[in-house]
């Protein structure tokens, strides 16, 4: 019998990826979906990338305790990708909690009682770095957390901490450690596959709008989404990820060098994109209007330093150049008309 995998939140951008992976690799996906609203136009992308004959659904609330353990009983995986991760930040620090660790614990547990083989986790590079006191450039590593007591921490680094965090005490509480991967990745850039609005590519539209007349002085790691769909479908059967927190992404670049990108592979939109750095104070007053600005702020002036070569080690595979992740993005953003 073919190997089946609950997804939770399949209408989510990195979701559809690793849909699409798992279904040519393979495997039978039982997918969740809050509404069906999305569910059809969920799988009519999904099915222009691949067949979705061995592709369900099913309707679940991650704030809602019924339903889970049903839909986790005959399968043998479970990718657990749902959490909120919008624009603009909250005043209310503990908003996204709720959905985020509530729902990673009713995943989970569903799991646990169903006796699933592995679970696999996304969560992201923003449960690792975020903390005061940092060096400069500073390092960001597997044993990493970010501090969700820091004021520069914001409502999704907290949500996404504390979820992770939570993940791993009750795994370890139950003696399954081993049965859990997490997978962090950095800013996921590539193809968008639809038109559906999600924040990681919403940066890049707003560069080739011309919404940035500078760039924000700070840098992240580059994650390819496929590259992010991949390890989240190889880490189901590798043992050798079993209880490892994978970074994926191949090059921390500054928002500068990401819009010098922008301008050499999209030369008709060089007019709009930055072309110098913002200086901090700039931002700085920005961030008092602009929500989506005071996760910025911490960083200003800092440049982030990671090895994620452990991770291509484990996997068994390399991570795309961030130039290659950033042009696929800006070309579906294009393609999809969304500029």
């Amino acid at each position: 019998m073919t190997d089946k995998v609950l997804l939770t939140g399949i209408s989510g951008w990195i979701a559809k990826h690793i849909a699409i992976e798992l279904l040519n690799s393979g495997y039978r996906v039982l997918g969740t979906v809050r509404s069906q609203n999305s569910l059809e136009k969920t799988k009519k992308t999904i099915s222009e990338y691949v067949s979705t004959d061995k592709l369900s659904f099913v309707e679940l609330d991650l704030l809602k305790d019924e339903g889970w353990n049903e839909a986790a009983k005959d399968c043998k995986y479970i990718i657990h990708t749902a959490s909120p991760y919008p624009m603009k930040s909250s005043r209310n620090r503990e908003a996204l909690v709720p959905a985020a660790k509530g729902g990673t614990l009713r995943v989970l547990n569903a799991g646990i009682e169903a006796n699933i083989e592995k679970i696999v986790l996304t969560s992201s590079i923003a449960a690792m770095f975020k903390r005061p006191n940092r060096t400069n450039p500073y390092n960001v590593g597997e044993n990493d957390w970010s501090d969700t007591e820091w004021s520069g921490s914001n409502d999704y680094i907290i949500s996404k901490t504390k979820a992770e965090k939570v993940a791993w005490e009750l795994m370890e509480s139950k003696g399954l450690k081993d049965k859990l991967t997490v997978i962090n990745p950095g800013g996921v850039n590539g193809d968008a596959l639809d038109d559906k609005e999600n924040t990681s590519t919403k940066y890049v539209q707003l560069f080739l709008k011309g919404k940035y007349p500078m760039a924000p002085n700070f840098g992240i790691l580059i994650s390819d989404v496929k590259d992010v769909a991949k390890a989240h479908v190889l880490s189901l059967k590798n043992s050798k990820v079993n209880g490892r927190r994978l970074l994926i992404g191949s090059e921390v670049k500054k928002m500068l060098e990401i819009s010098k990108i922008m301008q050499e592979e999209f030369p008709q939109y060089a007019k709009k994109l930055p072309k110098k750095e913002m200086p901090n104070f700039m931002l700085k007053l920005i961030s008092y209007l602009d929500s989506s600005a005071k996760l910025m702020v911490p960083e200003l002036g800092i440049l982030m330093q990671t090895d994620t070569s452990y991770a291509e080690d484990l996997l068994g595979i390399k991570f795309k150049p961030a130039r290659d992740s950033i042009k696929d993005a800006g070309n579906s953003v294009i393609r999809l008309g969304l500029i």
